[in-house]
């Protein structure tokens, strides 16, 4: 009896020991290549995300973005559905060997937060080569990392890798301020949830300045080059601190900023608007053409 005992420990043991090394060598499935990742976003904050995962002759996983995930679809190129595997609290997709491109679907919610007009968004997801965000229309300008991106003429943004803070704000308002110079009148917009006070322009130090009232605010400001030229440079209450200059054509620039709390600002540009009448500089050239062609004429005479 005895002996009978401890070789059944010795059993026992034995398959406990083996037990790990069984569960090491199951293989799931490895890694699943994106074709796409798109990832909508609603007005209101919800998210709708469209996994496309490359067919594959091995069995394939794929990490949901992280959140609240609802109404999950798995279809084929086809429309059909498609057989897969759900596990792990982050949710872990396994499909068994996709013989065509699959299409994961879901809807994404509680990863956006609205905090003082800013939706906000804090993505981290390395999982395919890029993502690509798609806003709301009301949205034209929007921020990864502090970086401004105009959205104007594109259908949303790209993020590589991917870890960023996506913010940005729906009916942004904005103020529209005229400079009148030399009886022209010049618009400088300004978007922002700031309030703005005190907005003046300085000719002579070749300076826009106002005063602001909260602070972490994201401030754009549309320049006429006509009135001040870039490259800008941008202080806060005499400190200089980091802009982005973006979107510049042939007769505006976009700058934007984000102080680190209220005070005055002053944006200097290597140039403003000139102090005698814009057409005064023409004038002066096409006469001293003719004035210097007319001397080459007596000359050879």
């Amino acid at each position: 009896m005895d002996l009978f005992r401890i070789f059944l420990v010795l059993i026992i043991f034995s398959i406990i020991s083996l037990v790990p090394q069984a569960f090491a060598q199951i293989s799931f499935g490895t890694p699943a290549e994106h074709a796409s990742l798109k990832i909508t976003i609603e007005e209101n904050g919800d998210v709708h995300v469209i996994h496309v995962v490359k067919k594959n002759d091995k069995n394939v996983q794929v990490s949901l973005i992280p959140g609240t995930v609802e109404n999950i679809e798995v279809k084929d190129v086809n429309g059909n559905a498609v057989q897969y595997a759900m596990s792990g609290d982050d949710i872990l997709i396994t499909l068994f060997p996709p013989k065509t491109n699959i299409s994961i679907e879901y809807d994404l919610k509680d990863v956006l937060v609205l905090k003082n007009g800013v939706w906000t968004w804090n993505y981290l997801y390395t999982k395919s080569d890029h993502s690509e965000f798609i806003l709301p229309d009301k949205v034209d300008l929007a921020f990864a990392n502090d970086r401004p991106v105009h959205i104007m003429a594109a259908d949303g943004l790209r993020c590589h890798g991917c870890q960023m803070v996506l913010e940005y704000v729906i009916d942004e308002p904005m103020i529209i301020n005229e400079i009148e110079w030399e009886g022209q009148k010049f618009p400088v917009f300004i978007r922002t949830l700031d309030e703005i006070k005190s907005f003046s322009f300085d000719q002579p130090s070749r300076s826009l300045s106002f005063e602001t009232t909260d602070g972490n605010r994201f401030i754009t400001l549309v320049i006429p080059l006509e009135l001040l030229w870039n490259p800008y440079e941008v202080y806060l209450d005499g400190e200089k601190f980091l802009k982005h200059e973006f979107s510049q054509n042939s007769t505006h620039v976009w700058l934007n900023i984000r102080p680190e709390a209220a005070g005055t600002i002053e944006i200097i540009g290597v140039s403003a608007v000139p102090e005698f009448s814009i057409l005064f500089p023409l004038v002066l050239g096409i006469v001293m053409v003719v004035g210097f062609s007319i001397k080459n004429k007596i000359n050879l005479r």
